[in-house]
Parts: C-alpha cells; sequence; structure tokens
C-alpha cells in the first residue's frame, strides 16, 4: 500500500510496511521552532542568528517558513547551510526543487540535498534521490560540479 507523507516543503512517496520506512525520521528531523531550544527567546535567537550560529540561523529561517515569508526563510537557510548545517541544506533544496522563494532551479536542489544527504539524514536522502530522478545526466554532472565548487571555496 502506497502512500504520500507531506513534510514541510514537498510530498513523498511512502510504502507502508516497507522495511526503510521507519528509519524516515532521521537525524535532523523537522520539528516545530519552539522546540529548537526552549530556553532561548526569538529575539536572542535573532541576536545569535546574526552573530553567526548555525543553529539559530536556521531557527530564524524555520520561523519565517513557518510564516510563510520564503525570502526571509531563505536568506537565514542560506546563512546555516553555507556553514554545513545539513537540515538548513535540505530546506534549501526543497525550496529550489518547489520553486518556493526562487525560480525552480533543480541543479541547486541537486546540490543542496546532496550535500545534507552526505552527512548522513535519510529524509536528505530519500529527497535527494527523488530530484536526481527528474534530472538529465548533464544537470547532475553540473550540481555536481557546484557541489565540488562549494566544498573547495574555504580551501
Amino acid at each position: 500500500m502506497t502512500s504520500v507523507v507531506l513534510t514541510s516543503l514537498i510530498a513523498i512517496p511512502l510504502v507502508l510496511g516497507h522495511a526503510g520506512a521507519d528509519r524516515a525520521v532521521s537525524s535532523f528531523r523537522l520539528q516545530p521552532v519552539s522546540q529548537i531550544n526552549d530556553k532561548v527567546g526569538i529575539s536572542e535567537q535573532y541576536k545569535l542568528a546574526k552573530d553567526g550560529n548555525a543553529a539559530s540561523q536556521l531557527a530564524i529561517g524555520r520561523r519565517y517558513l513557518e510564516l510563510q515569508n520564503s525570502v526571509k526563510a531563505l536568506y537565514w537557510l542560506e546563512k546555516s547551510a553555507s556553514q554545513g548545517n545539513a537540515e538548513a541544506q535540505m530546506h534549501l533544496g526543497d525550496a529550489y526543487a518547489r520553486g518556493k522563494g526562487v525560480p525552480v532551479d533543480l541543479i541547486k536542489a541537486h546540490m543542496w540535498l546532496n550535500l545534507a544527504a552526505a552527512q548522513g539524514g535519510y529524509e536528505a536522502q530519500f529527497r535527494f534521490e527523488y530530484v536526481s530522478a527528474q534530472m538529465t545526466p548533464e544537470q547532475i554532472a553540473r550540481a555536481h560540479r557546484l557541489v565540488i565548487d562549494w566544498k573547495q571555496r574555504d580551501e
């Protein structure tokens, strides 16, 4: 039996009873922003985010997603993702795959999801495979080049 699990940004097909279905909860499972750090208020999160804290940038970006402000959400998610935050990278990949706040760009979606999946999250790996299946070999090659460039940016 097949159903569809809806996550924050894309629908993911899920085969019920599949041996790997219980692994759908990844190491960076999506959770409400209020649960990310109960001891730090939103104004403190914002201050930490401005100071470069990747976890706070993710929290602020996710809060803007909840408020449906894609422009501000993507701004903060990009900052967090650029520091290697896997969940932020996954959110960015979804945004590019769906055209949420940005034009649809499967190459950038593939790049961000590839980076997130490389950190071991099952959900990011599944989304990466889903986007990959929709791309041409030439697009995938371009996306791989972006990943290489991204990883070499700090060397």
